[in-house]
């Protein structure tokens, strides 16, 4: 829907944000699915049919500027690795779906309610209606709350308390240029009163001025006509 907010600029890093986060996810399925799942090499994958929603050249591009590049194969690997140590079953099943679209749609959180951290470890892990082991689901999750030395993620539950989380969200940067402009015009308002006042001080000081003038050639005048000789006291 189209709306309107004169401050708009404020949330363009949010934005930017979940529009790079929608591109990656977006970019990683469509590895997953057409080349990964069919145990194909990117070289193979190259002059194949494209996927749907994709043309020739965008396919093509895929491969040889974002798959190819190194920077992504060192991604890929480092997190291949990783999946190694994690148990399948803990694995979340959600694909590309954010955790808190989950909370907010299955669970419940669009109309007010708050499910607990391991109804959303179930929801994410669940393959059908129920975990696919849940006695080394459980635990997992009570050696990462209970027995952990360090300070540790739970698995599924998020980072946990940070000191953000406590000081607030620090704000953004074009909150900060916003407040910085605002203050600006502030002071420039006010400079503009004090130019104003001097001004109509000065005027004050010519027409006080003037009057005096007036007065002292009024005497001059007075005194010459009367002929007489006006003393201090006078």
């Amino acid at each position: 829907d189209v709306f309107y907010n004169e401050n708009m600029e404020s949330y363009r890093e949010h934005v930017l944000n979940h529009m790079k986060e929608l591109w990656i996810n977006w970019r990683s399925d469509l590895l997953r699915y057409n080349v990964t799942n069919k145990k194909i090499t990117l070289k193979g994958a190259f002059n194949r049919k494209p996927p749907n929603g994709l043309d020739k050249k965008e396919w093509k591009w895929l491969i040889k500027e974002v798959y190819s590049s190194e920077d992504f194969k060192k991604v890929s690997v480092t997190n291949s690795a990783n999946r190694v140590h994690y148990p399948k079953e803990h694995a979340h099943r959600t694909g590309s779906k954010p955790f808190r679209q989950v909370i907010w749609k299955d669970l419940g959180g669009n109309k007010g309610m708050k499910p607990k951290l391991v109804d959303i470890f179930h929801s994410t892990r669940k393959k059908g209606t129920s975990l696919p082991n849940v006695e080394t689901a459980k635990k997992l999750i009570a050696q990462k709350v209970f027995n952990s030395k360090s300070c540790d993620q739970v698995v599924g539950f998020g980072r946990g308390m940070m000191v953000a989380d406590l000081r607030g969200q620090r704000p953004s940067r074009e909150e900060l240029e916003a407040e910085l402009n605002s203050t600006k015009n502030q002071n420039q308002i006010l400079e503009d009163r004090m130019e104003a006042i001097q001004d109509e001080n000065n005027q004050l000081k010519g027409r006080i001025g003037l009057v005096e003038s007036q007065m002292k050639m009024f005497q001059d005048t007075l005194v010459n006509q009367l002929n007489v000789t006006l003393t201090q006291e006078n």
